[in-house]
């Protein structure tokens, strides 16, 4: 059995990393030895972190630890950080004491320059990064990407997608109500989710005179965007059909879920000068779930023509919520029950979204 090891820059510090991180390692596992390795960053002085800001100096991380736990690999998997010269070396140094090493880069963005290094205090670090990815090709065997690019940094890629194990996600029960819809967004609220669209496209809906159906709006989660949706609400008085409720989990959660008609996913990408196909894990928990999707941006795992998800433009207008409607009288036409509708939703999920099948391309690699 081949041995490799997985090894990521203090990614359990986010807990939705370092979910990401014990999915793909459990489906490795079903392949391979498989280990992982955690590159830690010490504690610097001021001066430390300052000298650390120049283009030639390198981030402080604990690379002699981590080499010192590799035994015979056949490959690593990595988590994409930062590049700088002894990020450089330690591949260098990798590719020297194991030669047929394969190294994987998993880029989990891209192009990921204007997220990463967007903001002024960034800067430093992207001089390192312009200064050092380039010599990557050197070391690197593959990047794993979720775009359609063959070679990024003249380096060939693997072409995958975000993944969850979809077996772990509840399947939403409950029945079709008549004359209600009720949305559901998740999230920790920032810019790109972009819900004021559907706050607006509500005022717009509830303008009209006996509107067809009552369409209520639940948002779960807290995040800096929360305040500005409340003050909308309070703005257009819409507290009888916008409802919100704190950052939830379990069985409070999926009560909400199968209680609810339809998942929203994104609004606000084209904020942060996004505009491709959108692969963030809530349109995959919201497939696994079994819920038809609404979203402002296109999901790359969803051809032209799915049935089950409404696309609006990625862009600042309102939410015409008619057309949500006539989506969701559209969809619920075409199936018996609430059951079958979210049967055959997820049923694309484990097809398309499951770990098993995004990592698929990533194992026959390594096992070529």
């Amino acid at each position: 059995m081949k041995k490799g090891y997985y090894i990521h820059f203090q990614g359990r510090q986010s807990i939705g990393v370092s979910k990401k991180i014990d999915m793909q390692i459990e489906e490795f596992r079903r392949y391979f030895e498989m280990q992982e390795i955690e590159v830690d960053t010490p504690e610097r002085s001021l001066i430390g972190r300052i000298l650390g800001l120049f283009p030639t100096a390198s981030i402080k991380r604990d690379y002699r630890a981590a080499l010192a736990q590799l035994k015979d690999p056949d490959f690593l998997y990595v988590r994409r950080t930062v590049a700088d010269r002894n990020y450089l070396r330690f591949w260098k140094k990798v590719k020297e004491r194991f030669p047929d090493c394969k190294i994987i880069i998993e880029l989990f963005t891209y192009p990921y320059d204007r997220d990463d290094f967007g903001k002024w205090n960034a800067w430093p670090f992207y001089l390192k990064e312009l200064l050092y990815r380039p010599r990557l090709k050197h070391y690197v065997d593959r990047f794993t990407t979720y775009t359609e690019d063959r070679e990024i940094f003249g380096i060939p890629t693997i072409h995958s997608s975000n993944g969850i194990r979809v077996d772990s996600i509840s399947e939403v029960a409950g029945e079709f109500a008549d004359g209600r819809i009720n949305m559901i967004g998740v999230a920790f609220m920032q810019r790109h989710h972009g819900y004021e669209r559907i706050i607006r496209g509500l005022h717009a809906y509830y303008a009209k005179e006996k509107p067809e159906y009552q369409v209520t709006l639940r948002l779960i989660g807290d995040g800096p965007e929360k305040p500005l949706y409340q003050e909308l609400v309070d703005k257009y008085h819409l507290e009888d059909h916008v409802h919100f409720y704190p950052t939830l989990s379990g069985k409070e959660l999926d009560d909400l879920y199968d209680d609810s008609d339809i998942a929203l996913v994104s609004f606000g990408m084209y904020k942060l000068g996004f505009y491709g196909k959108l692969c963030a894990l809530k349109s995959r928990e919201c497939l696994a779930k079994g819920m038809p999707l609404v979203t402002g941006c296109e999901i790359d795992v969803l051809p032209q023509d799915y049935p089950y998800a409404k696309v609006f433009p990625n862009d600042a207008g309102t939410v015409d919520i008619g057309e949500i409607v006539a989506f969701y009288q559209q969809i619920r036409d075409a199936v018996g029950s609430k059951k079958e509708l979210s049967d055959k939703i997820r049923g694309f999920a484990k097809e398309h979204v499951s770990m098993e099948a995004v990592m698929r391309p990533v194992v026959a690699y390594i096992e070529d």
